[in-house]
């Protein structure tokens, strides 16, 4: 049961981790983000003229980002592996885009800043949260075509990373 639970929650045991630090740069990015926003709404004035359309492009992001969780199922871990059970997802949203899920946290992390308009939050997401997503897509990347070689070269080709048709 707990091993079940675990693995709901994208901790499973098995497959060949091929990153160590990934997962903590997002983390400490996130972490970085909260606070510099925190720090804004109570030390520094700030307006709330966005809240609506900052709510909504963060739901948006929730949506895409479990929507990709639940899609890829018992294939999610929060560390890049590959399991032994594992192939390449080429269908529901990674048909149009291959790493929903960072799609869906950056939207959630954009319309955070917006909700909160705190431009520190908007600051540390460029400087912190982008370089961490983007390393730690450039590992899964590199994990994946190791595994997959010719079939993941040929998915990336005609599927975009993170916005379909554009980037």
């Amino acid at each position: 049961m707990k091993e079940k639970i675990l693995m709901l929650f994208g901790f499973r045991k098995g497959g060949e981790s091929f990153d160590k630090y990934s997962l903590h740069l997002v983390i400490i990015a996130l972490t970085i983000i909260i606070g510099a926003t925190l720090y804004e709404l109570f030390f520094l004035e700030t307006k709330r003229d966005f809240i609506l359309w900052g709510t909504i492009i963060f739901l948006l992001g929730a949506v895409i980002r479990t929507t990709a969780r639940i899609q890829l199922g018992k294939l999610f871990t929060f560390n890049v592996k590959i399991m032994q059970d594992h192939k390449v997802k080429q269908d529901g949203l990674y048909r149009y885009m291959r790493h929903p899920g960072y799609t869906g946290l950056l939207l959630e992390v954009i319309g955070w800043c917006i909700f909160f308009q705190t431009k520190l939050g908007a600051i540390a997401t460029v400087i912190f949260l982008i370089p961490a997503g983007y390393y730690r897509i450039k590992i899964e990347e590199q994990t994946l075509e190791k595994a997959f070689g010719e079939e993941y070269k040929l998915y990336k080709k005609k599927v975009k990373a993170l916005i379909p048709f554009i980037l």
